[in-house]
């Protein structure tokens, strides 16, 4: 294989691990210092110094043996595992050559004559990148991630085996139509190839095991784990059925997430007071996988533009992969998930989109025993656990509903999720990649099933559509009542060309909801206010616009907040009154007062609404109260300075002596005293860093695997979402056409290889919220995928950059 700038490993990372560190650091100090006494000191100081460094060293390899036995054994896999520029390999199922070039950014830029060649190139490059990635995420969602794993793997493993996620998509699999059918089988032949050609991944080296050949239903397979990751919301549907059970309609109805309305008191709700609040009874601000999507176009844009930002856990390496394919008459570009083969958010040469979180409605909790028509049963699944014994699981189902072992009100409950359905998983969505305009794009759509998603599209023409897609139970929209079947694709909600020109997605309740109910605890709608607002003011935006606007940090959940702390505090006159009174309303690093609100916040909702929330627990012990729409009744009642409302214990002073006292506790625990004491940043609080799995088992290696945490600008409920563990996988400013335009953000690289500069190279770019960077320099390792059998025709060579 040929080195080139792509593949080339930066061996000094290794300096990170700490025995190279410190053996490292040792010997060459050893060796300046006897380079220094051999011309300054007697000359038998040379071997005095050269003995003492050696002892130094080997005390330091005895201290540490078995830590660096284990570090020997991660290098020599990364070492192994480094490859380099491929030469011609042979992928079975080609119907002609493919030409790849890796460019220095990591992408693989892809041609091919056709469009499942194409994909079986992708398969190859994904393979190539992220093989351990793919193997990972299948594992855990098979429930088999304590086979090579351990038993810290073990409650993943207990968490996902009852659900059935492989069973399903085995059967989604069999269900699917031939395109899709083809397609994935392309994937997966590439995914083969790449396996075939380099082995096994560092990590699966390191962890001595080999992954098992790609198939199908694997990529099925993260289809549904993805859509549970979306959609599994089984702790708030508890919740909702313990309030209700516990509190009159109306008062569930207060507290409960609903049709957006503005909430209106109870009567009598001070008399529904606990002695004293739950402390933690309110799971506040939980990372709900989201993303913001918008279109700018209208008759007053010189073309139409969209962006995406997905929001989803952060870990190394990143959970989207860029992607750039070629076939004759086509190009697209966009980001996809590892393992499948489907560009989430990307362009073609007629059509732009994106998708973001429908929030839908599409898991019920109903009784195990149900109307007798299915009987439950119960298996014992077996664990194998790395290096123990195998573990025993007894799983009972009900059809394919897995029944909880948590039961709800005393009673037992199955659960009955979508995904479980054939129909959510039939992946006509990739069909969109070759749609050529808008209209076409909703008549796809339209007769797909699918996983539940907002679904933003816009074409060359500056039409533009916003349609809500998947596989959604038809629920009326009085919110009474079961679902009846499911939603065709007319009946599901859509705006098509609005007169404004501006469509914005951002988990909110943007499509109204008429005759049938689709979503569930939807986003408050912050970000998509912003948006909006922001759109409106930018009268013919241009791609430094729009990225402007991803990395907006306007937080304006917390200005209520702000004013009632400052009306609290008036008078007292001391900094944290001022600071408070001056804050700019923006979730910037610099920020020391945006901390103070964020935990006031946290403050008053336990001690408030953890007050009516109490009685849940005598319920359900597990109680806890994680709606978005957590500020709708927190901010009603403060906001209607009742007395009768107040916690009890906190009656001195009324609502504002509440609040003042709220502020110097939150004051008092980021560890200054009111009115004086040094206070942290925002970016202090909110430091943000990229953890490889592979840390959990050899948490020295972390430095060497993941990217260190820096402070970030942005919070969950600014358009820059972005705090420690959950922010935005992935950015895109895209416009479509054949002089269009595709530019994407990832906090990590391309590549799961520590060594290769592919790896870490564009989080900087992600981490920044200024001008974006200058390009890569063009030009990268050319190679060739060929139908098996046929003659080898070039070798990997390095090339220079061409035209987009």
């Amino acid at each position: 294989m040929t080195p080139c700038p792509v593949h080339r490993l930066r061996y000094r990372r290794l300096w990170r691990l700490p025995s190279v560190r410190t053996i490292g650091t040792t010997a060459l100090v050893t060796v300046a210092a006897v380079a220094l006494s051999a011309v300054v000191a007697p000359l038998w100081a040379p071997l005095v110094v050269l003995a003492v460094g050696a002892a130094v060293i080997i005390a330091e390899v005895r201290r540490h043996r078995a830590r660096i036995a284990i570090e020997l054994r991660l290098v020599r896999a990364l070492v192994r595992s480094g490859g380099g520029c491929p030469g011609d390999v042979e992928v079975p199922g080609l119907g002609a050559e493919v030409r790849m070039e890796a460019m220095p950014n990591g992408v693989t830029r892809i041609e091919g004559a056709s469009f499942l060649d194409a994909v079986r190139a992708l398969g190859f490059a994904m393979g190539s990148d992220r093989a351990f990635h793919l193997d990972l995420l299948r594992r855990t969602a098979k429930g088999r991630l304590s086979e090579v794993w351990g038993r810290t793997a073990l409650p993943v493993d207990e968490r996902y085996r009852p659900l059935g996620l492989a069973r399903a998509a085995e059967a989604a699999t069999a269900s699917l139509e031939a395109p899709e059918r083809d397609v994935l089988a392309a994937f997966a032949a590439g995914v083969n190839a790449s396996l075939r050609h380099h082995g096994p991944p560092f990590e699966a080296r390191f962890l001595s095991y080999r992954p098992e050949p790609w198939t199908a239903a694997d990529s099925v397979l993260i289809a549904l784990f993805l859509f549970h990751s979306l959609s599994w919301n089984e702790q708030p549907k508890r919740a909702d059925a313990v309030i209700r059970r516990v509190f009159p309609d109306d008062v569930a109805d207060f507290f409960l997430p609903g049709a957006e309305r503005e909430p209106s008191i109870p009567e009598g709700l001070g008399h529904l007071r606990a002695a004293e609040p739950v402390p933690d009874v309110v799971a506040l601000d939980g990372a709900v996988p989201g993303s913001n999507c918008w279109v700018r176009g209208g008759p007053d844009a010189r073309h139409p533009m969209l962006a995406c930002d997905l929001h989803l856990p952060l870990t190394m390496p990143n959970l989207l992969y860029e992607v750039d394919l070629r076939w004759p008459g086509q190009r697209v570009r966009g980001l996809a998930a590892p393992g499948l083969p489907v560009v989430l958010t990307g362009r073609n040469e007629h059509v732009a989109w994106g998708v973001t979180n429908l929030s839908a409605d599409v898991l019920d909790l109903v009784p195990a025993d149900g109307d007798g028509s299915a009987t439950p049963t119960t298996g014992t699944e077996r664990i194998r656990v790395r290096g123990r014994a195998d573990a025993q699981l007894d799983v009972t189902r009900v059809g394919t509903m897995p029944v909880s072992g948590n039961p709800l009100l005393g009673e037992k409950i199955a659960i009955r999720w979508t995904g479980h359905d054939l129909r959510s998983c039939d992946l006509k969505f990739q069909r969109l990649a070759q749609a050529s305009s808008v209209a076409e794009s909703i008549e796809l759509l339209e007769q797909a099933q699918g996983i539940a998603l907002n679904v933003l599209v816009a074409d060359d023409s500056g039409r533009m559509a916003h349609l809500a897609t998947g596989l959604l139970p038809r629920r009326p929209a009085d919110r009474r009542g079961a679902a009846d079947g499911y939603l065709t694709g007319e009946q599901r909600p859509r705006l098509v060309d609005p007169p404004s020109g501006i469509l914005v997605s951002a988990n909110d309740a943007a499509l109204t909801e008429r005759t049938f109910q689709i979503g569930y605890d939807l986003d408050p709608g912050h970000r998509a206010r912003r948006l909006r607002r922001l759109l409106a003011e930018a009268a013919d935006p241009d791609p430094a616009t729009m990225r402007a606007m991803q990395h907006d940090t306007a937080a304006e959940l917390y200005l209520p907040y702000r004013d009632l702390a400052v009306s609290a505090l008036a008078g007292r006159g001391d900094r944290v009154a001022d600071l408070l009174a001056s804050w700019d309303g923006r979730a910037d690093v610099a920020s020391q007062a945006f901390g103070v609100l964020v935990r006031l916040r946290e403050i008053i909702a336990q001690q408030v609404l953890g007050t009516y929330l109490a009685v849940c627990r005598e319920h359900d012990p597990d109680f806890r109260y994680p709606f978005r729409a957590v500020d709708g009744p927190l901010l009603a009642i403060l906001q209607a300075e009742d007395p009768s409302l107040l916690p009890p214990g906190e009656e001195a002073g009324g609502w504002a002596g509440f609040v003042a006292r709220c502020v110097d506790r939150a004051v008092a625990e980021l560890g200054g005293a009111a009115g004086d004491g040094r206070l942290p940043t925002w970016g202090e609080l909110n430091s943000v860093g990229l953890d490889h799995p592979l840390a959990g088992l050899a948490p020295w290696a972390g430095p060497l695997l993941g990217v260190a945490a820096r402070p970030q600008s942005g919070a969950l409920h600014s358009v820059r979402t972005c705090v420690p563990g959950f922010a935005a996988v992935g950015r895109a400013v895209l416009s479509p056409g054949a002089g269009g335009f595709a530019e994407f953000e990832l906090p990590g690289g391309q590549s799961g290889h520590p060594l290769r500069a592919q790896f870490d190279d564009r989080h900087r770019e992600w981490s920044s919220t200024g001008s974006r960077a200058a390009p890569a320099p063009r030009g990268g390792c050319a190679f060739v995928l060929r139908p098996a059998g046929s003659p080898s025709s070039a070798e990997p060579v390095d090339v220079g950059g061409r035209d987009e």
